[in-house]
């Protein structure tokens, strides 16, 4: 038979019971703050992620998404975060064709199987139909005891990087350009020539090829210049330029803008009597452009003369070889112009 209890101890239990549910109550309220700590700090740390301008996400060990931010959602894809969350990469092949799905699923597996980081660039086709290039950054995402749990990826925005780099390698080559080209006629300058011959000279040599260097000068270029003035002058050296730039056989090759209305050569030919008619070649046809000039000595029109060495046996160098050609060019301008002296050195 129950024992019945008395009044005392009905009181003492119902105060126990009070005790009870108060900290019942205490680990309630403690399990609500920190559900909505947890809440809070998850909106936060959902906000910071969709503030941020390049695309994140992240897929479990099963290649689904967990979690993407909204500029991934809506600059790649085009679709709402909850559109992806839950869905692999071949889930999507409304926003992702199936072949590069395949490629991406690649990219991760290397991942999964193998920890750690991956950097790569490629093209990607955006929800606004553009082709961008983005910088991939992943990483394999591990818990406390290394074991693998996803895949997290960044996506950096390259594009007008890479067409910065472009602008600026092409700039710099148009500058290096101007600084190597004759403004007016766009040959090669001195500059240019002082870097060319001694590099052709060394070529010659290995190769046993047969170097030609010659010194083009205009006759009587100044009579030109005050008959008819600066500015034909400058038109007919230009003309001279595209015709002497035509004439150039192979690729190494060079013809320079000395000064004025001075002109370097530099070719390469079979032999020496080759040499000769090559040049010869490019005489006539000055004359044949038939650029008036009554004031030519006998000619009616603009002609050029010529100094050339032919580099076969000698060792000697850049300036030597220049000194050379210049003064048989000098020995042609006293002796009639409109001629070619060459000598085998």
């Amino acid at each position: 038979m129950k024992k019945k209890l008395t009044y005392q101890e009905l009181e003492a239990q119902v105060v126990k019971l009070e005790s009870k549910s108060e900290n019942l109550q205490q680990q309630l309220d403690l399990a609500n703050q920190i559900t909505s700590e947890s809440l809070r700090s998850t909106r936060l740390l959902q906000t910071l992620v969709d503030t941020i301008p390049c695309p994140l996400f992240y897929k479990n060990i099963d290649g689904v998404y967990q979690q993407c931010n909204d500029t991934f959602a809506q600059t790649i894809l085009g679709i709402d975060k909850e559109q992806i969350i839950n869905k692999s990469l071949f889930d999507l092949n409304d926003c992702i064709p199936n072949e590069l799905a395949e490629i991406y699923h690649a990219k991760d597996l290397l991942l999964l199987k193998n920890p750690g980081k991956q950097v790569y660039e490629t093209s990607v086709k955006c929800a606004d139909g553009s082709i961008r290039i983005f910088t991939f950054y992943k990483a394999s995402v591990l818990d406390e005891q290394q074991q693998i749990l996803g895949v997290v990826g960044v996506m950096l925005d390259v594009t007008e990087l890479k067409k910065q780099k472009r602008e600026l390698r092409e700039n710099n080559r148009r500058l290096e350009m101007c600084s190597l080209t004759d403004p007016l006629t766009g040959l090669y300058n001195r500059r240019k020539f002082n870097d060319v011959f001694p590099d052709s000279l060394r070529a010659a040599k290995r190769h046993h090829r047969l170097l030609n260097f010659a010194i083009i000068d205009v006759d009587n270029f100044k009579k030109f210049n005050d008959n008819y003035g600066h500015v034909a002058g400058d038109n007919a050296l230009v003309i001279m330029s595209n015709l002497l730039q035509n004439k150039l056989l192979r690729a190494d090759d060079y013809i320079f803008r000395l000064g004025g209305e001075e002109f370097g050569l530099l070719f390469y030919a079979d032999d020496e009597i080759a040499a000769s008619q090559f040049v010869n070649d490019i005489r006539l046809a000055v004359q044949g452009l038939g650029i008036p000039h009554k004031e030519n000595n006998g000619y009616s029109c603009v002609t050029i003369s010529l100094g050339m060495v032919t580099i076969k046996y000698t060792d000697k160098d850049m300036l030597t070889l220049y000194e050379m050609a210049d003064k048989l060019l000098y020995k042609v301008k006293n002796s009639g112009k409109n001629q070619i002296l060459a000598k085998l050195v």
